[in-house]
């Protein structure tokens, strides 16, 4: 979730982006290592307090952009008006709101000619306050030296008995107000409930920027696709298939249905499907087929081959043209180390065929239907039964195809 928070503001334009985390969720400081300047604090007394722990040398320099940190459905260019809007308006502080009647976060209240007044948060409102449905969004721009002054002022006065980051804005004029329009992009997380909602909006803000881009969806509702994934223009995404990670698939493929694909790379014209599951560090080339039910990890396909249904591939490398019978299973694993097997171009291996590694299959070599190989097969060769032997060879021209 805050992935997406550092993400957003970081596309807008912030720089010197630091993130302020509570010493309770060292997990989360650990997980932000290096993709930003962690600063803690040390006891949760509220998010004006939070603000504080920022040295207010840093915060003088110049405008000062504050974002919640559970609001993952913000995008740049929402961020990019607050702060567009914060500069020409010369405001000494300027927050995002939205009308959304079904929350109940902090209230914005405004004075009897629509400009800003203050905001109230739940458990300070009164019945008065409620009637309002403006909500603060949790983005806030700011000028820094009159912030830091501001930030010395606020006080504990509240039910909760915290520093609210919303209280500087009683000290500060004008205050400027930028409305987003998208409820969803204001929906913070307070619970899981909170936070599976906010899932089923971000799938479908993905999704949609897909068919956007000329992919086909056949059922957007049974369709989990991660916002890191990039697919190619005509491909088909078939129901029920997940795809996660930073995974590529190329143009006018078709994926699935219940197909599971993570951090793998799948070429053009490419076809993977049903119940095919492609692990990580997986690379498929262009112009192949994956039958049904066949598992893949860490493994290769060369252009214009196949490796049809019910087949395993573990840390293996398949040439082009090659021919993977259904039922083929490497053995990768000895009990101690994984194993590489090679598949060569042009390869023909019959179906239920073990391939005990680390082995190599030559050009245009071929497997005897139900042989386990437990040794390398030469280019041209026919290998067959349990173990397999050689029973046949034949020379194997430079142009397997």
């Amino acid at each position: 979730m805050v992935d997406w928070v550092v993400d957003v503001v970081k596309a807008a334009g912030a720089t010197d982006v630091k993130a302020i985390v509570s010493s309770h969720h060292a997990e989360v400081a650990a997980h932000l290592d290096g993709r930003t300047e962690v600063i803690y604090q040390r006891e949760p007394e509220g998010t004006g307090h939070a603000v504080q722990q920022v040295p207010a040398e840093v915060l003088s320099r110049g405008d000062v952009l504050v974002v919640n940190a559970d609001s993952p459905l913000l995008t740049a260019e929402s961020v990019r008006r607050v702060i567009d809007a914060h500069r020409s308006s010369g405001a000494q502080a300027t927050i995002a709101s939205v009308d959304d009647p079904r929350r109940d976060d902090g209230r914005i209240v405004r004075s009897a000619d629509g400009g800003f007044e203050r905001i109230v948060e739940k458990k300070d409102a009164t019945a008065g306050d409620r009637a309002t449905s403006e909500i603060n969004v949790g983005l806030y721009c700011f000028q820094g030296e009159p912030l830091v002054e501001a930030l010395g002022k606020i006080t504990k006065d509240n039910q909760a008995g915290e520093l609210y980051l919303p209280d500087v804005l009683k000290h500060l004029q004008p205050v400027n107000i930028v409305r987003i329009d998208d409820r969803d992009e204001a929906m913070g997380i307070n619970d899981r409930a909170g936070l599976a909602r906010a899932i089923a909006a971000m799938r479908d803000r993905i999704l949609s920027g897909h068919m956007a881009a000329g992919v086909t969806v056949t059922d957007p509702a049974s369709t989990f696709i991660d916002g890191t994934v990039r697919i190619g223009q005509d491909t088909v995404i078939e129901p029920f298939t997940h795809i996660k990670g930073d995974t590529v698939i190329g143009e006018a493929c078709r994926i699935g249905p219940n197909v599971h694909i993570e951090d793998a790379s799948i070429g053009d014209r490419s076809d993977c499907g049903p119940f095919v599951k492609i692990r990580p560090g997986t690379v498929i080339d262009q112009d192949v087929h994956i039958g049904s039910f066949a598992e893949l990890v860490r493994t290769t396909v060369g252009r214009g081959s196949k490796v049809p249904h019910v087949s395993y591939l573990g840390d293996t490398s398949v040439g082009e043209d090659a021919n993977v019978g259904a039922g083929t299973i490497t053995a990768n694993f000895n009990g101690e180390v994984k194993n590489k097997t090679e598949i060569g171009d042009g390869a023909f291996v019959g179906v239920d065929t073990m391939l005990v590694a680390p082995v190599k299959l030559g050009k245009g070599s071929r497997t005897g239907a139900g042989s386990v190989v437990t040794k390398d097969v030469p280019d041209g060769a026919t290998a067959v039964g349990v173990p397999a032997r050689v029973v046949r060879r034949k020379t194997v021209s430079s142009d397997h195809r």
